[in-house]
């Protein structure tokens, strides 16, 4: 019997962008749960999002789904892991999108200038989990008034929250800070910030302003 995310998950169509899931599961590395992502297509979709900032590439497996919504959408993403980057660059060219996803290989926390060249209709952040916070104060100048800003994986593997389980020093550090940017962004001046627990944990901030 699929239990209920199963079931949800099995409800929405495959793409062919998602040929690119299994070999990246099978080889650990990191991309959106299906649902989540699913949202947040939906989401670009509502806010009719021409144009998508994301930190934290990996493959691109994200990047392409956010640029199949629609042919308008341009996408510019940033990577640090050098091979991540040239996979990410090989899906790209393999999906032909190469004119509507930009791929940026730098550390996000120096990349500003390679991307401040215009505004941004969502910030979506998925990188280094301990650097959520200065991935917000520093792109969010970038995105529009109305606009959204996406943080995935703010309950860090269902850690935040539950930390008195966690028994790896580093890890209940990376735990600590995720709750502090947390409890941080909730009390944003200027955003109306809802958490979902879908997924890894996310949360949704409009820019008011």
């Amino acid at each position: 019997m699929l239990n209920n995310r199963s079931y949800i998950t099995q409800l929405n169509k495959n793409t062919e962008v998602d040929v690119l899931r299994d070999d990246a599961l099978a080889n650990q590395v990191p991309i959106m749960d299906k649902v989540a992502l699913e949202l947040v297509k939906q989401l670009i979709r509502i806010q009719r999002a021409s144009s998508i900032l994301e930190i934290g590439t990996a493959i691109g497996y994200s990047a392409l789904h956010f640029a199949s919504v629609n042919d308008q959408i341009e996408v510019t993403t940033i990577e640090r892991n050098k091979e991540m980057y040239e996979q990410a660059v090989t899906n790209v060219a393999a999906f032909h999108c190469e004119d509507r996803i930009r791929l940026i290989f730098n550390d996000a926390a120096e990349a500003f200038s390679d991307v401040n060249d215009r505004q941004y209709d969502i910030l979506f952040i998925d990188a280094a989990k301990a650097q959520s916070k200065k991935f917000f104060e520093l792109y969010s100048p970038l995105v529009k008034r109305g606009g959204l800003i996406i943080t995935d994986n703010i309950l860090y593997h269902d850690f935040v929250g539950h930390i008195e389980i966690v028994r790896s020093r580093n890890v209940k550090q990376m735990v600590r800070k995720i709750e502090q940017y947390n409890n941080w962004l909730k009390e944003q001046p200027g955003y109306t910030t809802n958490f979902i627990d879908l997924g890894d944990g996310m949360s949704i901030s409009v820019k008011e302003f």
